[in-house]
């Protein structure tokens, strides 16, 4: 008998069912997208993010002797502290080795590095002509713009290389010419392995630089955790560009939470609206019901019944609209397909079922309220 009321009720006042399908719809819509774009929009801001460079530094550990210099480090070491940071976070990451080279037009920086970590970690250089695209490519190099400009060097220029080291010299190709506004202007890149042989100082490395899918405290965590595996390194974030992080994905979310919320106090009134309409209209239905014995509590358990089933059928067609509507904002904004996850959909029907049941107290108290006897005088 319950099941046939609820049935009823649910079939009978089809235009008032709509409004308020139609109001928890758009608000599931809207919170499963906002949810969804949340729940990942640390990984694609920070992704963005590292377009402005690498977020963490990995240097020698400094000597507790003063009067002990700390130059280098191994590369098995880098290595190994790389690879301790979860390869899904890690975008690029290379080994840097510094030192001075004798050019026939003056001298220079050299810098060696591992080309494709150089460029997954430097997306931002304005390069003309063309990166070094292998790590095992000791025949080209890249030379900053500024050292370009006050040496004469041209794209496709053979340039011989000599180090104070003792070392033969080496002859390489100039590929492309970077431009960046800073210290790179004026240096010269090779591969690490030709820098480490021109330099004397095989299998070692000054630094490592990684760029991370990571803020604040996650990536002070990281840091902590390739300190606590790998002692001999002091590694830590980049602070200017983990602060920036954090600050623009707090902003974002605060304006998300904020979207959400006013969309759950917006659903809740035209619910509660919609509700109290329809207790209204079947006042008479609810007074008969008392009538031959229906109790207060099988009255409200039958409101809440339906305002249940209304609030699942349209939270679960909200939440399909929502997965579309999170593509559509995930390409506009970070150009890039926004992943399903499972935790929305919970989430999102719990918010909406809490939202429906809380406009359904007024329509509920006024459904027990209902006195028999007046009704059915026509009171």
């Amino acid at each position: 008998m319950a099941a046939r009321l609820i049935l009823r009720a649910l079939t009978a006042q089809g235009s008032r069912i709509g409004v308020a399908v139609g109001a928890i719809l758009v608000g599931a819509a809207v919170i499963s997208a906002l949810t969804s774009l949340y729940l990942d929009i640390s990984r694609k801001m920070s992704e963005e993010l590292r377009a402005y460079g690498p977020n963490m530094i990995l240097t020698p550990h400094a000597s507790e002797d003063e009067d002990v210099a700390v130059r280098g480090v191994d590369i098995a070491t880098v290595q190994a502290a790389l690879d301790v940071l979860p390869a899904d976070r890690r975008l690029g990451s290379t080994p840097f080795l510094y030192g001075m080279v004798r050019l026939p037009q003056g001298t220079a920086v050299l810098v060696g590095a591992n080309m494709q970590g150089l460029r997954a970690i430097s997306p931002y250089w304005q390069v003309e002509g063309g990166w070094v695209t292998a790590d095992f490519d000791e025949r080209n190099a890249m030379v900053g713009r500024r050292l370009a400009d006050s040496l004469g060097l041209e794209l496709g220029d053979t340039v011989p290389l000599r180090a104070d080291a003792g070392t033969a010299p080496a002859e390489v190709t100039i590929k492309g010419i970077v431009e960046t506004g800073e210290a790179e202007d004026d240096q010269i890149f090779v591969n690490l392995s030709l820098a480490q042989r021109l330099l004397n100082r095989p299998g070692q490395a000054d630094l490592a630089m990684a760029s991370l899918v990571a803020q604040g405290p996650e990536a002070d965590a990281l840091a902590a955790e390739v300190m606590k595996q790998v002692p001999a390194l002091d590694v830590r974030p980049i602070r200017k560009v983990s602060q920036n992080d954090g600050e623009v994905l707090d902003r974002i979310d605060g304006l998300m939470a904020l979207v959400a919320g006013i969309i759950l106090v917006i659903t809740t009134l035209c619910v509660n609206a919609t509700l109290t309409a329809m207790v209204a209209e079947r006042t008479p239905q609810i007074g008969l019901q008392k009538a031959i014995g229906a109790s207060n509590r099988s009255i409200v358990g039958q409101v809440l019944t339906e305002t249940a089933v209304i609030a699942l059928i349209a939270g679960t067609l909200g939440l399909a609209l929502g997965f579309v509507l999170a593509q559509g904002l995930g390409q506009a904004v970070f150009h890039a397909w926004v992943g399903f996850r499972p935790v929305v959909v919970p989430l999102t029907l719990g918010l909406c079922l809490g939202a429906a049941l809380l406009a359904a107290i007024l329509p509920v108290r006024g459904a027990v309220r209902v006195v028999p006897a007046q009704v059915l005088r026509g009171d």
